[in-house]
């Protein structure tokens, strides 16, 4: 009798392992059913930690074709042109992937830094990735080489070049002045421009800079890529901002 009782336990038991798998084997069923986008870049977010200012920030993300057929690869954007993305290959094969390299100058740059990357293919398909990395004093920068600032080499691209006889204050800021003082002049890594109390200070501020590469001074005769025309129509706008 013992015995048949102890058989009739061991079958019932036998019988949930089979009705009931485990948790892990669960979740791997559920999640290799969901679908995976077409043109998929890995990881979707990198961080890179601690870089010190003039280091080059460099990562290596994984662009992966999902689809049944040969992509190309036609358009990859970055936010800023500090920031270089290369594939080790334009055309990916169905269910391969080619790597993307991801450079960024850190020259003049300071804090929390964020750099998006969009990719296109020939199927019209899209992704993005983030590249973000803390940008922190380099003590040695200014005794191995030049301290560089905004408008030298790959910066000057974005916030030198496009500032030269722009005439609209709104431009001006959005181009020159917000990736540092943000988007509404509310300030981010550096203090906030919004109202600001003297048009006289504002204006010498913008003019000679405060002694910094991420800050240097936009006037024409120190440098910079403004008249003293555009920075009294800067000025007066951000001094006329609401607070």
């Amino acid at each position: 009798m013992v015995k048949y009782a102890l058989t009739c336990v061991l079958l019932l038991l036998t019988a949930c392992a089979t009705n009931e798998p485990p948790q892990e084997k669960v979740q791997h069923e559920v999640s290799s059913t969901q679908a995976l986008p077409m043109l998929h870049i890995q990881p979707e977010v990198y961080d890179l930690g601690d870089i010190k200012e003039g280091e080059t920030a460099i990562a290596t993300f994984l662009i992966r074709n999902n689809s049944t057929k040969p992509i190309q690869l036609v358009d990859i954007q970055s936010s800023c042109g500090c920031t270089a993305a290369e594939p080790d290959s334009y055309m990916i094969m169905p269910n391969t992937f080619t790597q993307l390299k991801v450079t960024v100058d850190t020259t003049a740059k300071q804090s929390n830094i964020k750099k998006l990357i969009t990719v296109r293919d020939s199927l019209g398909n899209q992704a993005t990735a983030l590249l973000q990395f803390n940008v922190v004093e380099n003590p040695h920068l200014s005794l191995t080489r030049k301290v560089q600032g905004i408008f030298d080499g790959k910066c000057a691209s974005c916030h030198f070049d496009p500032l030269l006889k722009q005439q609209s204050a709104a431009k001006m800021y959005e181009v020159g002045c917000a990736m540092c003082h943000g988007a509404d002049a509310e300030g981010a890594y550096a203090p906030k421009l919004k109202g600001y109390a003297s048009l006289s200070a504002l204006k010498a501020i913008i003019s000679d800079g405060v002694g910094k590469p991420q800050m240097p001074g936009f006037a024409h005769e120190n440098g910079g890529p403004l008249t003293q025309i555009q920075i009294e129509i800067l000025s007066k706008w951000l001094v006329s901002l609401p607070e």
